[in-house]
Protein backbone atom coordinates (compact mmCIF):
# COMPACT_ATOMS: atom_id res chain seq x y z
CA UNK A 1 0.00 0.00 0.00
CA UNK A 2 1.08 3.55 -0.97
CA UNK A 3 0.70 4.83 2.15
CA UNK A 4 2.10 2.56 4.64
CA UNK A 5 5.40 1.94 1.87
CA UNK A 6 6.30 5.58 1.77
CA UNK A 7 5.71 7.06 4.90
CA UNK A 8 9.25 6.38 5.88
CA UNK A 9 10.67 8.09 3.26
CA UNK A 10 8.27 10.95 3.38
CA UNK A 11 10.36 14.52 4.75
CA UNK A 12 7.10 15.22 6.09
CA UNK A 13 5.94 12.62 8.15
CA UNK A 14 2.32 14.76 8.97
CA UNK A 15 1.96 16.59 5.57
CA UNK A 16 -0.69 13.63 4.43
CA UNK A 17 -3.07 14.77 7.83
CA UNK A 18 -2.88 18.25 7.52
CA UNK A 19 -3.50 17.71 3.66
CA UNK A 20 -6.49 15.30 4.67
CA UNK A 21 -7.71 18.11 7.06
CA UNK A 22 -7.11 21.12 4.51
CA UNK A 23 -8.35 19.10 1.64
CA UNK A 24 -11.37 17.52 3.00
CA UNK A 25 -12.23 20.85 4.74
CA UNK A 26 -11.91 23.04 0.71
CA UNK A 27 -13.70 19.82 -0.59
CA UNK A 28 -16.78 20.15 1.81
CA UNK A 29 -16.97 23.41 1.56
CA UNK A 30 -17.07 23.74 -2.41
CA UNK A 31 -19.11 19.85 -1.92
CA UNK A 32 -17.09 18.43 -5.02
CA UNK A 33 -18.81 15.42 -4.27
CA UNK A 34 -22.41 16.03 -3.94
CA UNK A 35 -21.94 18.16 -7.38
CA UNK A 36 -20.57 15.49 -8.88
CA UNK A 37 -23.55 13.26 -7.26
CA UNK A 38 -25.61 15.50 -8.50
CA UNK A 39 -24.46 16.25 -12.36
CA UNK A 40 -24.38 12.25 -12.66
CA UNK A 41 -27.91 11.79 -10.89
CA UNK A 42 -29.38 14.12 -13.86
CA UNK A 43 -28.35 10.99 -16.38
CA UNK A 44 -28.57 8.26 -14.23
CA UNK A 45 -31.07 6.67 -11.14
CA UNK A 46 -28.44 4.36 -10.32
CA UNK A 47 -25.47 4.36 -7.66
CA UNK A 48 -23.26 5.22 -11.10
CA UNK A 49 -21.98 8.36 -9.14
CA UNK A 50 -20.29 6.63 -6.41
CA UNK A 51 -18.93 4.02 -9.25
CA UNK A 52 -17.77 6.84 -10.94
CA UNK A 53 -16.21 8.83 -8.37
CA UNK A 54 -14.48 5.59 -7.37
CA UNK A 55 -13.17 4.82 -10.97
CA UNK A 56 -11.58 8.47 -11.08
CA UNK A 57 -10.04 7.97 -8.05
CA UNK A 58 -8.79 4.56 -8.48
CA UNK A 59 -7.39 4.95 -12.31
CA UNK A 60 -6.16 8.85 -11.98
CA UNK A 61 -4.58 8.78 -8.80
CA UNK A 62 -2.14 6.01 -8.51
CA UNK A 63 1.24 6.40 -8.74
CA UNK A 64 1.44 4.07 -12.02
CA UNK A 65 -1.07 6.99 -13.79
CA UNK A 66 0.94 9.64 -13.05
CA UNK A 67 4.25 8.17 -13.54
CA UNK A 68 3.43 6.39 -16.67
CA UNK A 69 2.84 9.15 -19.20
CA UNK A 70 5.52 11.27 -17.69
CA UNK A 71 7.51 8.03 -18.42
CA UNK A 72 6.50 7.49 -21.96
CA UNK A 73 7.09 11.36 -22.60
CA UNK A 74 10.21 11.95 -21.27
CA UNK A 75 11.94 8.59 -22.10
CA UNK A 76 9.89 6.79 -24.58
CA UNK A 77 9.23 3.84 -22.19
CA UNK A 78 5.48 2.96 -22.48
CA UNK A 79 5.87 -0.09 -19.73
CA UNK A 80 4.08 2.14 -16.78
CA UNK A 81 1.65 2.84 -19.05
CA UNK A 82 0.01 -0.78 -20.11
CA UNK A 83 0.92 -2.14 -16.45
CA UNK A 84 -1.42 0.45 -15.57
CA UNK A 85 -3.93 0.13 -18.29
CA UNK A 86 -4.27 -4.14 -17.71
CA UNK A 87 -4.83 -2.73 -14.49
CA UNK A 88 -7.57 -0.11 -15.08
CA UNK A 89 -8.84 -3.12 -17.33
CA UNK A 90 -9.45 -5.47 -14.86
CA UNK A 91 -10.56 -2.81 -12.14
CA UNK A 92 -13.00 -1.97 -14.65
CA UNK A 93 -14.64 -4.70 -15.64
CA UNK A 94 -15.13 -5.44 -11.64
CA UNK A 95 -16.76 -1.90 -11.32
CA UNK A 96 -18.59 -2.09 -14.09
CA UNK A 97 -20.20 -5.57 -12.94
CA UNK A 98 -21.48 -3.58 -9.43
CA UNK A 99 -21.88 -0.31 -11.27
CA UNK A 100 -22.81 -0.96 -14.92
CA UNK A 101 -21.34 -0.26 -18.06
CA UNK A 102 -21.40 3.51 -16.91
CA UNK A 103 -18.22 2.72 -15.56
CA UNK A 104 -17.15 3.36 -19.20
CA UNK A 105 -17.10 6.73 -18.51
CA UNK A 106 -14.09 7.36 -16.65
CA UNK A 107 -11.80 6.30 -19.53
CA UNK A 108 -12.23 10.12 -20.68
CA UNK A 109 -11.21 11.33 -17.82
CA UNK A 110 -8.36 8.96 -17.19
CA UNK A 111 -7.60 10.42 -21.08
CA UNK A 112 -7.72 13.81 -20.35
CA UNK A 113 -5.81 13.35 -16.98
CA UNK A 114 -3.09 11.23 -18.35
CA UNK A 115 -2.80 13.27 -21.76
CA UNK A 116 -2.75 16.19 -20.01
CA UNK A 117 0.38 14.75 -18.09
CA UNK A 118 1.72 13.78 -20.77
CA UNK A 119 1.63 16.86 -22.79
CA UNK A 120 2.98 18.86 -19.85
CA UNK A 121 6.00 16.42 -19.06
CA UNK A 122 8.47 18.28 -20.03
CA UNK A 123 7.30 21.54 -18.04
CA UNK A 124 6.75 19.97 -14.70
CA UNK A 125 9.65 17.26 -15.11
CA UNK A 126 11.91 19.87 -12.92
CA UNK A 127 9.00 19.56 -10.49
CA UNK A 128 8.80 15.92 -10.26
CA UNK A 129 11.29 15.46 -7.41
CA UNK A 130 11.12 12.10 -5.74
CA UNK A 131 10.64 14.38 -2.68
CA UNK A 132 7.13 15.43 -4.80
CA UNK A 133 6.53 11.79 -5.84
CA UNK A 134 6.05 10.56 -2.33
CA UNK A 135 4.06 12.97 -0.45
CA UNK A 136 1.69 12.74 -3.29
CA UNK A 137 1.82 9.25 -3.38
CA UNK A 138 0.68 9.17 0.43
CA UNK A 139 -1.88 11.37 -0.04
CA UNK A 140 -3.29 9.75 -3.10
CA UNK A 141 -2.77 6.04 -1.61
CA UNK A 142 -4.94 7.29 1.40
CA UNK A 143 -7.30 8.53 -1.07
CA UNK A 144 -7.41 4.92 -2.76
CA UNK A 145 -8.08 3.30 0.12
CA UNK A 146 -10.66 5.39 1.24
CA UNK A 147 -12.56 4.94 -2.21
CA UNK A 148 -11.89 1.05 -1.68
CA UNK A 149 -13.09 0.87 2.22
CA UNK A 150 -16.32 3.01 0.68
CA UNK A 151 -16.80 -0.06 -2.07
CA UNK A 152 -16.71 -2.36 0.52
CA UNK A 153 -18.86 -1.02 2.94
CA UNK A 154 -16.71 -0.85 5.69
CA UNK A 155 -16.66 2.96 6.22
CA UNK A 156 -17.90 5.94 3.77
CA UNK A 157 -15.85 8.48 2.41
CA UNK A 158 -17.10 11.48 0.32
CA UNK A 159 -13.89 10.39 -1.30
CA UNK A 160 -14.22 13.49 -4.15
CA UNK A 161 -14.32 16.07 -1.16
CA UNK A 162 -10.98 15.07 -0.39
CA UNK A 163 -9.38 15.77 -3.66
CA UNK A 164 -8.21 18.92 -2.98
CA UNK A 165 -5.85 17.30 -0.23
CA UNK A 166 -3.60 16.77 -3.49
CA UNK A 167 -3.14 20.10 -3.73
CA UNK A 168 -1.40 20.73 -0.07
CA UNK A 169 2.00 18.45 -0.97
CA UNK A 170 2.09 19.75 -4.16
CA UNK A 171 2.05 23.53 -2.89
CA UNK A 172 4.56 22.50 0.13
CA UNK A 173 6.95 20.94 -1.94
CA UNK A 174 7.06 23.67 -4.57
CA UNK A 175 7.15 26.50 -1.71
CA UNK A 176 10.03 24.12 -0.06
CA UNK A 177 12.26 24.01 -2.61
CA UNK A 178 11.89 27.62 -4.23
CA UNK A 179 13.05 28.46 -0.29
CA UNK A 180 15.86 25.94 -0.93
CA UNK A 181 16.95 27.65 -4.02
CA UNK A 182 16.91 31.01 -2.48
CA UNK A 183 18.60 30.44 0.46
Amino acid sequence: MAVIKNMSNSAYPDLFIISLAIGGILGTAIDLDGKFNKLVGKYSKTNLGQGLSTAIILFCFGILSILGPIESALNQNNTYLFTNATLDLVTSLVLASTYGIGISLSALVLFIWQGSIFLLAHQIAPFLTSEFMTEISIVGGFLILASGLSILKVKSFNTLNLLPSLLVPTIMVFAHSLIRRFL
